[in-house]
């Protein structure tokens, strides 16, 4: 690799010159870190290195592991934040009580357990090699076999997604045996709420049907598809054609067996599908010959009315609700209808107070055993609030069960953003448990919400709801930091902006830098003066600022009063140790920095070109000295420094491997540490010489962080996230790199890794990143 990218043609005097830019940038850059001489420096940082910017080769660590080491006993679980990401879906067993599941966007699904009344996690095994499982578009239940559980798992349909995959458990999640599907599945795109598109015979448990989206990237493989031998091989159903694959509407929606149409070991030969696109010839399917032919159902809603979910109650209707969109963002209007199977009637039993306030219905619930009982959500009703309808007369009257509802959010506090009491929620779905018609659940795009006395609505009685999410844990992280003192973690989380987390085994009460929504993209604290935080993201103080800082440790917060000229925010961000300088980084300007808590910026600019340094650059505080800021440009491999608190810059390396996230050492002036696709670089004198980092060890890196350092050691843990020796995992080092043991196992793998977080005061604490939504991992270990 030629780090100095000097032209073969450029004349010697040329290269001469440059030799001599970069020398005195350096020098400069060292003699105005304030009130260190060079030499004093030099030596902290381990002595000067003359040449180009990155010297005249990167140069390899001592690589190899050294002496095996025995691995370290961890202990894994959930930063508690209770749910935080949408949960797509609730689907109950119909003959045993209790058994409830839950599935998510993109982190994951979740049994209930009814004696403990938590959720427990079923997919944290995935591999990093197939992290788009974490999606689950579908989920099905075996009506006759409580004991099996099917999924239908993958993140997105665009032509460059892997195929999805079919997981099947014979003990409720507790083991999964996965099945390739000759398709890419959306089970974090739109539409991903409707369902069920997976469903399983009641008759003839091996056999099963799935409906696909309508993705203009895989016409050939769009429609139906039938397993017969309990979801390990899949044909598509060549009788069903009537998705347009266009991208418009969310595909099959849901897939129905008529259960009295089939028995004693026979296939059920009456099936429905709900079809959703633009331009179908009926938004309803019907097979009477066990799917292998299938012929529109006339009547029901016009267009543009695009169903939502379906469900078959024991009084022989079938109920379905409809949005004007795939969802669950922007319906306008919505309704719901139910289809006598026997009489081939339909009917519009939309709740009639709905229309005041215009949305789609998404949601919806039958109880298996109590004929017209049903319960539907609203969808995009975001004023006053979404609701829940319920009827016990198949749809002649419907009582508002969100009007008088009580909600208890004391296990989730944040969710109620300072307000007395949480809205209801938004994007909902709901499932009844059917041992109990008082019992039921509906999820939201933050949690799910739980109550045991639900028919007191029709009496006129408010019902109570508490959050019911316990165990679930689906935020996306965006950034993480643990401060020397005070609350051990920060964070910044999509959609619900990030918390300062002074009790890991709680939920926050309020969120961070009073973030009201929105992406929380960047985080850090002061390294001298910890108390001293800085949070950015894309909604902070109701959306009329960007970032906020705090002066007490997180408890209070104030909002940046100026915005830098940006109009996005996000990015990243960093505090000098000294607390007296923030250095931003937003999505959509150039870098800045500020003295005054951002009442005021200034540009990050060139020590004596005055150019910005380039947009979307991740800034970082060195771990110790004040006076250092750094910035990565991860776009084209360059390493920039400054000496004076981020007033001026001096590009201290180039022809780093792109792309990667820099990491500083708290507490050690000068150290940095790169983590790339590449490899492990590392820079002991403040970014302006780097070594390849046991070049033939460790082959990729995701995330490198920094924890106490082990009893009698002086040197930081070091947590890596990435590949060493061949094998994908988390690994820490007690010895400065020298040797590595894994600390994760295949139980906890969780699709991947992001982001990597040591704790700097308690030895061999680590928090996680997830490359998926499941919320923020931490790992203890004494050893």
């Amino acid at each position: 690799m030629d780090q100095k990218n000097v032209p073969a043609s450029e004349p010697a005097e040329h290269q001469a010159a440059d030799s001599r830019i970069e020398s005195n940038a350096r020098r400069h850059f060292l003699l105005g870190i304030g009130g260190l001489g060079a030499a004093t420096l030099l030596s902290a940082c381990g002595g000067a290195d003359g040449g180009g910017p990155l010297a005249a080769s990167v140069k390899a660590a001592a690589a190899g592991l050294g002496g095996a080491a025995a691995p370290p006993a961890y202990t894994w679980g959930n930063v508690r934040v209770v749910a935080g990401g949408y949960v797509s879906g609730l689907v109950a067993h119909p003959w045993e009580g209790g058994l409830i599941y839950a599935r998510t966007d993109i982190g994951g699904a979740y049994r209930y357990d009814a004696t403990s009344s938590t959720w427990i996690p079923l997919n944290d095994w995935t591999p990093p090699s197939t992290s788009h499982w974490m999606g689950i578009e579908s989920i099905a239940v075996d009506p006759g076999n409580p004991n099996m559980l099917y999924m239908v798992v993958g993140l997105y349909t665009s032509w460059w997604a892997q195929n999805g995959a079919v997981l099947v458990s014979s003990d409720r999640g507790a083991t999964f045996t996965s099945y390739p599907l000759g398709l890419r599945v959306g089970g974090n795109q739109d539409g991903r709420q409707v369902g069920e598109r997976l469903q399983v015979d009641p008759n003839h448990g091996s056999t099963l049907f799935y409906g696909s989206s309508n993705a203009s990237s895989q016409p050939a493989a769009n429609g139906l598809w039938k397993s017969a031998d309990s979801g390990q091989t899949w044909a598509r159903v060549s009788g069903f054609n009537a998705l347009s694959s266009d991208d418009t509407g969310a595909g099959v929606a849901f897939v129905a067996f008529d259960p009295r149409s089939g028995g004693n070991g026979s296939p059920s030969q009456i099936l429905f599908a709900g079809v959703s696109t633009g331009t179908a010839a009926s938004t309803l399917y019907r097979s009477g010959d066990g799917g292998v032919t299938w012929n529109a159902v006339a009547g029901g809603p016009a267009s543009p009315m695009m169903p939502q979910r379906g469900l078959i109650g024991p009084d022989r209707n079938l109920y379905v609700t409809y949005g004007n969109v795939a969802g669950p963002n922007s319906m306008t209007a919505g309704q719901v209808w139910k289809y006598s199977i026997d009489a081939g009637t339909w009917e519009n039993i939309t709740p009639p107070g709905a229309s005041s306030y215009p949305s789609g219905f998404s949601g919806l619930a039958v109880d298996p055993w109590n004929p017209g009982v049903a319960v539907v959500m609203t969808m995009d009703h975001w004023w006053p609030s979404d609701t829940m309808y319920r009827t016990g007369d198949g749809g002649k009257t419907w009582t508002d069960v969100g009007a008088q509802a009580v909600r208890d959010a004391s296990l989730a506090p944040w969710l109620t953003d300072g307000n007395a009491q949480a809205g209801f929620g938004n994007w909902g779905q709901v499932v009844i448990d059917p041992s109990n018609i008082d019992h039921a659940f509906y999820s939201t795009g933050a949690t799910i919400w739980s109550t045991t006395n639900l028919t007191d609505a029709d009496r006129g009685l408010p019902t109570r709801w508490t959050i019911g999410a316990s165990g679930v844990e689906e935020t996306a992280v965006l950034a993480l930091a643990s401060p020397t003192a005070g609350a051990p973690l920060i964070s910044g989380l999509g959609d619900i902006g990030g918390f300062v987390h002074t009790d890991l085994t709680q939920a926050p009460k309020r969120s961070a830098g009073n973030i009201n929504g929105g992406n929380g993209t960047g985080v850090d604290f002061a390294r001298n003066v910890p108390a001293t935080m800085v949070l950015v993201g894309t909604g902070v103080a109701g959306g009329s600022a960007y970032g906020a800082v705090s002066q007490d440790g997180g408890t209070t917060w104030a909002a940046f009063a100026n915005q830098a000229g940006s109009s996005k925010g996000a990015g990243t961000v960093a505090l000098s140790a000294d607390g007296r300088t923030i250095v931003w980084a937003p999505s959509d300007v150039a870098p800045v920095y500020s003295t005054n808590n951002g009442a005021s910026w200034n540009p990050c600019v060139g020590a004596w070109t005055n150019t910005p340094l380039p947009v979307g650059v991740q800034v970082l505080s060195d771990g110790l000295n004040a006076n250092l800021l750094y910035a990565w440009d991860g776009t084209n491999g360059v390493f920039y420094g400054s000496g004076d608190q981020g007033a001026t810059w001096q590009m201290s390396a180039k022809g780093l491997p792109a792309n990667g996230k820099a990491s500083t050492v708290t507490g050690i002036q000068g150290q940095i540490w790169l983590a790339t696709s590449s490899g492990l670089y590392r820079s002991s004198n403040s970014g302006w010489t780097w070594d390849a980092f046991q070049p033939g060890v460790v082959t990729s890196a995701i995330s490198v962080g920094f924890g106490k350092a082990a009893p009698g050691a002086s040197y930081p843990a070091i947590y890596l996230a990435g590949t060493v020796n061949g094998v994908i995992a988390l690994f820490r080092s007690i010895d400065q790199g020298a040797t590595w043991v894994q600390i994760n196992d295949a139980q906890h793998q969780w699709g991947g890794y992001a982001l990597v977080v040591g704790d700097p005061r308690t030895f061999g604490t680590v928090y996680v990143s997830p490359n998926s939504g499941r919320g923020i991992v931490y790992g203890t270990s004494s050893t």
